[in-house]
């Protein structure tokens, strides 16, 4: 009796199933009872044009099994997290200022320097003290005009241009450093603090302190006289380059430093 019950039980599930499935059928080939509309635009046309517009019927499932697919909802895929947009590669612009301010010295020392009386020819010394703020001033612009700092994906780097040739120019490897030796090129996250001397309103240096030259190297040069204690190759070179520039690509780069 219990394997009569058991069997009985099966033959209803099984009749149950088969009618769903001829009932998903019947509708499936059922023709629809949805009257797609004509847009005004259809509906106003001329009697006296013969024109025919064909609509398409709205598109029935094809496969009575289809009722199945909301049993096994799909897992919807989570949308992939856009890509930061690319900075791109900054030259920073030259800067003369220094450049003017040592002449200026130069030729004021000059000036003010006269032997015997005022005004008269400068004294010697004063001649000499004056012209050699003018030499280093003329250096200062031939570097300024020759050197270009770039900030590309990766890393700050030193690059020259022919003097006198425009910003269209190819820039060209600077060389090795003449100090420590090695690329001019520093990656971003080898930096360990940067500034500029006396300050970024008045500089007159710009520093900075990477960890990516060779240890062996970090106490030659200015790195002899570094008392800090944090480990890093030190460099400076003159403020020859527009120093709000080089603040703005530093701190967009995340280059670290070090807070006062």
């Amino acid at each position: 009796e219990a394997t009569e019950t058991v069997n009985k039980i099966i033959m209803k599930f099984l009749s149950f199933g088969i009618g769903l499935l001829l009932l998903q059928a019947s509708h499936a080939f059922a023709p629809s009872s949805n009257v797609a509309k004509l847009s005004p635009t259809q509906n106003n046309l001329p009697k006296a044009t013969g024109a025919r517009v064909t609509l398409a019927p709205q598109q029935m499932s094809s496969s009575p099994f289809d009722f199945l697919g909301s049993l096994f909802p799909q897992q919807s895929k989570e949308p992939a997290e856009p890509e930061k947009p690319k900075i791109p590669d900054v030259v920073i612009s030259s800067d003369f200022t220094l450049s003017y301010v040592f002449g200026a010295i130069g030729l004021f020392i000059i000036l003010t320097s006269p032997s015997g009386t005022f005004p008269g020819p400068p004294t010697v010394i004063g001649t000499i003290q004056g012209g050699l703020n003018i030499l280093f001033a003329s250096f200062l612009a031939v570097q300024a005009q020759r050197i270009r700092f770039v900030f590309d994906e990766k890393a700050f780097e030193l690059k020259n241009v022919d003097v006198g040739s425009s910003e269209e120019d190819v820039l060209k490897a600077s060389g090795e450093n003449f100090v420590v030796g090695g690329a001019n090129r520093w990656d971003y996250d080898s930096f360990v603090n940067w500034d500029f001397f006396p300050s970024a309103d008045y500089p007159i240096l710009v520093y900075f302190k990477e960890t990516e030259t060779s240890e062996d190297k970090w106490n030659e040069g200015p790195g002899g006289l570094d008392k800090s204690g944090i480990g890093g190759q030190i460099h400076f070179f003159p403020a020859i380059a527009n120093v709000k520039q080089l603040k703005e690509q530093f701190e967009l780069r995340g280059c670290a430093s070090i807070e006062k």
